[in-house]
């Protein structure tokens, strides 16, 4: 079924225990968010190359352009809506960015999980494909209701510190970092941007994140690195001028170490046919790759009511 929203684009997934579409044979990623609501059972799956399990009842917001894949079937039930970042307030977007920054909780309050259930249940009751007059707005205001109760489970799953001086700055600085890692290499020129001693912002991070500001700086660039040798095929010359090293050696043994393989060692691990997890690596069309759907994708009740606004 598709509806089309001012240009806005959403899709919904359910996932029963009874029939499972077949896992997306393939690590990627993409430039919208992605919203998975566990009811019962659990999950594991791949987020920038991290291993994260969730167990029901629990949330999880994976942000565009982070790498993700399953690594395992869904023992359970559940939802995945995956939303244009137009579908996402400025307000929410900072506490999924949070969410995914400090060491979060992903357990749901019985009140906000049935919310959350009724809702994307009546989105769901509402994609229907006689469709009625006004269900195209109900369902696109149900969708930002969504959202945000998606929100509100990601801002109650944050640690007390998050929300404090400390928290707020190391936020600000990692906003910065991801935007800045190619051209701003140490902490002082952070320090500098945010009008902070380099002494403060370094406490201020470590207390909160337990890693100094030159961690945070080195795992942000390693990040990218290993996002570019997974997901394009320039040359490990090329990604580390991107990265705004001109000594490809330098980058090269900045990221062994680091990672405890090479460059070309941690591409081949990652893009051989089966990777370490048995996931085929098989690229799919670009349209649905964009949508995160497997290739040959059977007719089933597991993929009824998905809905994509183009």
């Amino acid at each position: 079924m598709s509806e089309t929203f001012q240009g806005e684009i959403a899709f919904l997934r359910y996932v029963s225990e009874k029939e499972q579409a077949p896992p997306i044979k393939y690590a990627h990623r993409d430039d919208y968010y992605i919203f998975l609501f566990i009811e019962t059972g659990r999950s594991r799956l791949l987020i920038d190359f991290e291993e994260y399990e969730l167990t029901g009842a629990a949330v999880r917001c994976i942000l565009p352009g982070q790498v993700h894949f399953p690594i395992a079937y869904m023992n359970g039930r559940g939802w995945i809506l995956a939303a244009d970042p137009m579908l996402v307030k400025p307000e929410y977007k900072e506490i999924f960015e949070k969410f995914s920054l400090f060491e979060s909780r992903n357990e749901l309050a019985e009140s906000l999980f049935l919310d959350l259930k009724y809702c994307v249940s009546a989105i769901h009751a509402r994609l229907r494909p006689e469709g009625r007059p006004l269900d195209k707005i109900i369902v696109h205001d149900l969708i930002l209701y969504y959202i945000g109760l998606m929100a509100e489970a990601c801002l109650k799953g944050l640690p007390a510190a998050a929300n404090k001086r400390r928290a707020a700055i190391t936020f600000q600085f990692k906003s910065l970092l991801s935007v800045n890692y190619q051209s701003l290499k140490y902490p002082s020129q952070y320090a500098a941007k945010l009008n902070l001693s380099p002494a403060y912002l370094n406490e201020a991070v470590k207390k909160t994140t337990g890693l100094t500001v030159g961690d945070c700086i080195q795992n942000e660039i390693i990040l990218q690195a290993k996002r570019l040798l997974f997901y394009t095929n320039l040359s490990i010359k090329e990604i580390a001028l991107q990265l705004g090293y001109e000594d490809w050696a330098y980058f090269t043994r900045l990221f062994s170490k680091a990672v405890k393989l090479s460059p070309g060692q941690f591409r081949k691990k990652y893009l051989n046919e089966k990777n370490s997890y048995g996931i085929y690596l098989d690229k799919p069309p670009p349209v649905l790759r964009r949508l995160g759907l497997p290739q040959g994708l059977p007719k089933s009740s597991a993929w009824e009511g998905g809905v994509f606004m183009a």
